[in-house]
């Protein structure tokens, strides 16, 4: 299964405001306005890629396989299906009917009602942020923090490694853990 981002999240999960009032940086200060901006995607991603799911609003694109039974068991939580899309044996992509399949969020399961003769599967989706990401918003504005405060990935005399308190804030949100 590999997922594309089409559409990239429009807002974040915490704003350029609540940024700076982490960092301590007046909001009169805006010389790294674009910088704490290009962080707080980068830990927002970060923190999707942790838990596996998303919590912004998106659109992508998963290319996938289905299993012997046609079903097709999704990556992440909260997906509104937008389009499937075949494409057959001569190469010819087709959207199917939304009556040919059905698809249950509680599961994170997609089932087909008919056969395809198909050559690869394209699912056209929208995600949706969990209601509550409290936690979410702390670790995202600790990453922030981190990263703008140390501005490399070393720092001489200083023993860097994941913080823990993130992983804390994060792992009620972690999904598909595998063993």
């Amino acid at each position: 299964m590999k997922t594309v981002i089409v559409t990239p999240p429009v807002t974040e999960p915490v704003s350029l405001s609540e940024a700076k009032a982490q960092l301590r940086i007046e909001d009169a200060f805006t010389l790294d306005d674009d910088y704490i901006s290009a962080l707080i995607s980068a830990a927002r991603d970060r923190c999707e890629s942790y838990c596996n799911q998303f919590f912004t609003q998106q659109s992508l694109e998963i290319v996938f396989e289905t299993k012997a039974d046609g079903t097709v068991d999704l990556p992440y939580p909260g997906l509104t299906v937008n389009n499937i899309i075949y494409v057959n044996q001569d190469n010819i992509p087709t959207i199917i009917d939304p009556s040919d399949y059905v698809y249950s969020t509680i599961g994170q399961k997609l089932e087909f009602l008919s056969s395809f003769d198909s050559k690869g599967w394209l699912m056209q989706v929208d995600t949706t942020a969990p209601a509550s990401i409290y936690g979410v918003q702390m670790a995202i504005k600790m990453i922030v923090t981190d990263l703008y405060e140390l501005r490399t990935e070393t720092a001489v005399g200083v023993s860097l490694s994941d913080n823990p308190a993130v992983k804390a804030l994060l792992y009620p949100y972690r999904l598909s853990l595998g063993v």
